[in-house]
């Protein structure tokens, strides 16, 4: 719509108002009442012009086309109109929006969304330097060309312009103007918010080590464009180069996950909406409106799948719809059948070879352990409908996402909107609430269902239902599917149980005696280390770089803590900053952090080998020394200390040996 279109027609629309109403206003003159006479011109002057206002208020934004040739742009097609559009009429909506980490999770670079330090800073991964420098409002990169040929010699040092960022909230990855194009590539560093620490995009995810003394490959690095399109932006065109395209030309509705990706394309809602007396009729009925949708009034499965086109492990269904989404984007609309488009890749075994015809040879499902546990469940952030749809609550109730989250902070939410965006979760379903809601007959005996005091953590529904078991971003998360422990679960897959990650110093055995006195759970046989061994070394220490992750990340949570005891920790976080792999060092040097004596041992994730050992010895040492040594830690059997308050190196020497060094990926 042209401004001056709009401003003829609110001239127009005033005027005739306006006339209209003119001989009442002279009637009431007549009277000469100034106590009717006031406010009787106030309301000929300001009700038409309100009118008006309402009318044009519900026109749609018309588009600003960004002027940039060197990165994604922001073009909506197909209906869709833009959250701008939305927030005419909407405000509140737009606002609780507007300070969500969605919003914000791709943004064009600049000032105010760049939060890394580019102030002159140099950066070394694997004997390259990068120089992180700012040009005005600008913010570049100095560095060894990527693209160049490694059999050419040294490559020259170019200057990239960082052109977009990805995340706002635990980390924010950067991306630089390759010149092809609208093809933009990653920066190898990414830089941690809570820390605010520069770290390699390498050591930010649980991917196999470089070998020591092995060169960072300069060609290769991550494309937006193939990657982190599909679910980071609404609506989202890769359009990359091919026979008919010579270079990358990708679109995107809108940067981030904007209202138009769980409402659908708003285009037709806004058209037909211009219309006051519709908009009254609508407000005061009861009746959806079929020009929008609104996912909370959707049955739960539909609703969920709104969250779930972009929260799961899923692939395309055909080389067609594969084609079509680099084109035009995925087909899917909020509101549609998710199963339609796309295929939801189950881990259970069961189903493994099904999955694998229906998709073929697809990548998603060539190694299921990057995304799932052995038994199905998934383990990696970002998924979690692929937990959600297992669960009972969902297969046998009601139980869907907006259960416990809220895409909008609610107006009698009294918590600040910077910690409702934290997770999104109703200010209702805190604690045990989120269960209770359908649950009820459990309120007033928590204590006698968990067998721990009613305040305690113990007795918090998610925490043996909803356990720590995903990984991602240098976390633990809690599983989405709702389950029980099970120590015969423990044993099969790997997966820490909710009793021994909060337990840290007890064994299986312990567990198992514990379910079957509670709640008659029958013990499986268990071998020698799972009922004289800590759990969590046996995690800790032999397990793959997942299980090593969860344990380092555990025995720095609070509720660990407590019900662990903290005096025999230090000396196996000091282990895990030797680990091979980077993101479990940087976990456990975090969770050393939390413990008294150790906040300010020096110690880089990324120092060299010699380096990194320099600190664990020195957590040793200082461990050794401290006020709780010796006769303190004495009776510690389960956790391998010694009656003498030692260490048992050769049974921790014996389990280290026992290690999962297989190359490990988890796709987060």
């Amino acid at each position: 719509m042209h401004v001056g279109a709009t401003n003829a027609e609110l001239a127009l629309l005033v005027g005739v108002l306006a006339a209209g109403t003119l001989p009442v206003l002279v009637g009431v003159l007549r009277a000469r009442s100034y106590l009717i006479a006031v406010p009787a011109v106030a309301l000929w002057a300001g009700v038409p012009t309100a009118l008006a206002w309402t009318v044009t208020r519900y026109r749609p934004v018309e588009p600003t086309m960004v002027e940039a040739h060197d990165r994604p742009i922001e073009v909506p097609t197909a209906s869709y109109v833009t959250s701008q559009t939305c927030k005419a009429c909407h405000p509140a909506h737009y606002d609780t929006w507007n300070g969500s980490y969605h919003r914000s999770m791709t943004q064009a670079a600049s000032p105010t969304s760049v939060v890394g330090d580019f102030e002159n800073v140099t950066l070394t991964l694997r004997n390259r330097s990068y120089r992180l420098y700012r040009n005005g409002d600008e913010f570049w990169v100095d560095m060894e060309d990527p693209d160049w040929d490694e059999s050419h010699g040294a490559a020259p040092r170019v200057q990239r312009k960082i052109v977009m960022t990805t995340g706002s909230h635990a980390l924010q990855i950067y991306w630089f103007a390759t010149g092809y194009g609208r093809e933009i590539a990653q920066l190898p560093f990414d830089y941690r918010i809570q820390e605010q620490q520069w770290i390699s995009d390498h050591g930010s995810f649980i991917r196999p080590p470089w070998p020591d003394g092995h060169n960072l490959p300069i060609a290769g690095a991550a494309r937006w464009d193939v990657g982190c399109i599909s679910c980071h932006a609404t609506l989202g065109r890769p359009r990359t180069a091919d026979e008919h395209r010579p270079l990358s030309d990708t679109h995107v509705a809108e940067l981030g996950i904007a209202c138009e990706a769980c409402h659908g394309p708003a285009e037709q809602h806004v058209r037909i909406n211009q219309s006051p007396a519709r908009r009254y009729r609508q407000h005061l009925g009861d009746d959806a409106d079929p020009t929008i949708v609104q996912p909370e009034k959707l049955p739960h499965q539909r609703k969920s799948q709104v969250c779930g086109q972009c929260h799961s492990v899923f692939t395309l269904r055909t080389d067609e719809e594969q084609d079509a989404w680099m084109e035009n984007g995925y087909r899917y609309r909020p509101g549609d059948d998710l199963n339609d488009t796309k295929y939801i890749v189950s881990g259970r075994p069961a189903q493994n070879a099904s999955v694998k015809e229906a998709i073929k040879e697809n990548p998603s499902t060539r190694n299921l352990k990057e995304s799932f546990w052995s038994d199905g469940m998934i383990r990696v952030s970002g998924r979690e409908y692929n937990g959600l749809i297992e669960s009972p609550c969902y297969l046998r109730g009601t139980l869907s996402c907006f259960s416990c989250h809220a895409m909008h902070q609610k107006p009698d939410d009294p918590r600040p909107q910077g910690e409702w965006a934290n997770d999104q979760l109703k200010h209702t379903a805190l604690g045990n609430e989120a269960c209770l809601q359908c649950h009820d007959s459990f309120r007033s005996r928590i204590q006698e269902h968990t067998h721990h005091a009613a305040e305690s953590t113990g007795s918090l529904c998610y925490n043996c239902h909803m356990p720590y078991t995903t990984y991602g971003l240098h976390k633990a998360i809690r599983s989405h599917q709702i389950d029980s422990p099970s120590v015969a679960a423990s044993q099969d897959t790997g997966r820490p149980n909710a009793c021994n990650q909060c337990h840290l110093d007890r064994t299986l055995d312990w567990t198992s005696r514990f379910l079957e006195t509670w709640f008659d759970i029958a013990p499986p046989t268990l071998d020698a280390d799972e009922q004289h061994v800590a759990a969590s070394l046996l995690w800790g220490l032999r397990g793959d770089p997942g299980q090593r992750a969860l344990m380092a990340w555990s025995m720095g949570w609070d509720a660990a803590q407590e019900a662990s005891g903290t005096r025999w920790i230090p000396p196996y976080l000091g282990h895990l900053l030797m680990d091979p792999y980077d993101a479990v060092r940087f976990i456990a040097y975090r969770s050393l952090q939390t413990l008294p004596d150790y906040e300010s041992v020096d110690y880089g994730f990324l120092a060299p080998p010699e380096e990194r050992m320099s600190a664990a010895r020195s957590v040793s040492q200082l461990w050794m020394h401290t006020s709780s040594a010796g006769a303190a830690r004495a009776g510690m059997d389960a956790v391998l200390i010694g009656p003498d308050g030692r260490l048992q190196i050769n049974q921790i020497m014996r389990l280290t040996h026992q290690r999962d060094d297989k190359p490990f990926l988890l796709r987060e």
